[in-house]
């Protein structure tokens, strides 16, 4: 933040300062501009404001009396004498100034949503039930070529870390920002677009993610597609006409539709997918236009999280080429290829799952070339609701599909959990498929089947700690 005062977080947050300032210091108090928001007691300053969070596991106000002795203000939900209990006992110091609001979520959402007001360039959100990190991170990337962007880090996109990027969004100038925007439950994107009023969104897919709170896909969908909620006329939306559910969308608010995907109907449209020279490459087209594109990601799925990304340059009437080149040094994210010294080459896809992330990291795998075994570890998905032994047998009958296709497309199949069992019982084609109950069973079976030349690609929910396989193999 800059050129924010504790006058004025008082004023953003509609917030009453606690009886604990002397007169003749309070003046001076309230000038003192603050540089950063924090909700981490570890990471309070004296020119930090400390939010307390009211947690599932902590309360962060018991922490007050110590960030206290450093910070200036402090946004607080709870009486002194509440805290007091809270705290053992310990005094809030004096001279400090503890703004009590109803709520610190919504009153760091007010600080996020008025840092969202000053800020005058455009704005780009999104979504979507995959891929929107590796999208957001694509989008800004080739944005990059042409312009000075600000951006979302890492996975601050929830009803706390969305306001917690809005609060740094002028903290350089920028001429355009992208702020990823996730839900969990309905309600969440109303919120979120409240304080991020994008000027462009994208919605990337409509997944099964979070189901179990919003009952069904479309209501899913209907969810992630409040996003353009607030645009008028002069918003544009890029849906992915590639995805069953949202390539049927006629309509959404009043702002302009623009369609990116591999078939017919797309505006923005990526033709001849090959791979070539080491790359995952396409053609991008729209209109007149036809440029190659060559990405370090491998995919189908990431040649639609780039087309995006080109689709809105060309929008925003950005050089082409210099956006596709940019792929070319994209790291990417989440997905990592690592060569092992062992000879064999490892897919490191841990991060999450939902059932269509994990075909999309099946299709990877039944792409890459290579003299080995192929091979998948699987684990359980989470958060799938009702139907989850269900979604994971779907993703078991789509092994039978991709192996129908190329019967060379996987050739072990390795699951760890329950309910990837029900996944693995679906497979009805001669690969080789070994069920274990935990992470260490599966690494140790892992270690004797791994050779030089194989491909594995593991893939679970972050619950399942399938990073810790990684790590033992690589």
């Amino acid at each position: 933040m800059n050129n924010i005062t504790i006058r004025d977080i008082i004023r953003i947050t509609k917030g009453r300062l606690l009886d604990k300032v002397d007169d003749d210091k309070k003046d001076e108090l309230l000038s003192k501009e603050l540089k950063d928001i924090v909700i981490d007691s570890r990471q309070a300053g004296e020119d930090k404001l400390f939010i307390a969070i009211v947690g599932e596991n902590v309360d962060a106000h018991k922490f007050i009396p110590d960030v206290a002795a450093d910070s200036y203000a402090v946004l607080l939900e709870k009486d002194e004498e509440e805290i007091l209990a809270l705290s053992d006992g310990k005094e809030l110091p004096r001279n400090r100034a503890y703004i009590k609001v109803d709520s610190t979520i919504d009153a760091l959402q007010d600080i996020g949503t008025y840092m969202r007001s000053i800020y005058n360039a455009k704005v780009i959100g999104v979504t979507g039930s995959v891929g929107k990190t590796t999208t957001r991170e694509m989008i800004t990337h080739a944005l990059r070529s042409s312009l000075n962007v600000f951006s979302t880090s890492g996975n601050m996109n929830s009803q706390i870390g969305v306001p917690l990027t809005l609060s740094k969004i002028m903290d350089e100038p920028t001429d355009i920002a992208v702020i990823e925007m996730g839900i969990s439950e309905p309600g969440g994107m109303d919120k979120l677009t409240r304080m991020v009023m994008p000027d462009i969104a994208v919605c990337t897919m409509i997944g099964v993610a979070h189901i179990e709170f919003m009952h069904t896909q479309e209501g899913i969908r209907e969810e992630k597609l409040k996003i353009a909620g607030r645009m008028g006329s002069e918003g544009a939306i890029f849906l992915n006409s590639d995805d069953e559910l949202l390539k049927v969308v006629d309509k959404v608010s009043d702002c302009r539709i623009y369609r990116y995907g591999t078939g017919d109907n797309a505006d923005y449209k990526a033709e001849d997918i090959r791979y070539e020279n080491g790359f995952n490459t396409y053609t991008y087209c729209h209109g007149d236009e036809r440029i190659t594109v060559n990405l370090l990601q491998s995919g189908k799925h990431n040649v639609l999280n780039s087309l995006v990304a080109m689709a809105i340059c060309d929008y925003l009437g950005l050089d082409l080429n210099k956006a596709a080149a940019s792929f070319e040094s994209f790291a990417g994210l989440r997905q990592k290829e690592i060569q092992t010294e062992k000879g064999y080459h490892v897919i490191d896809d841990t991060y999450n799952a939902s059932p269509d992330s994990m075909k999309a990291a099946l299709n990877v795998l039944a792409e890459k070339s290579c003299s080995g075994k192929k091979i998948a570890v699987l684990g359980d998905m989470f958060e799938l609701g009702p139907n989850s032994d269900e979604y994971h047998k779907v993703v078991g009958r789509y092994i039978n599909e991709l192996l129908d296709k190329d019967e060379n497309a996987i050739d072990i199949l390795i699951t760890v959990g329950d309910s990837s069992k029900l996944l693995a019982a679906e497979v009805n084609k001669d690969i080789d498929i070994r069920c274990f109950d935990s992470n260490d069973e599966a690494t140790e079976a892992i270690k004797e089947i791994l050779g030089p030349g194989d491909v594995i690609i593991l893939k679970a929910s972050n619950g399942m700690k399938f990073a810790g396989i990684v790590k033992e193999i690589i």
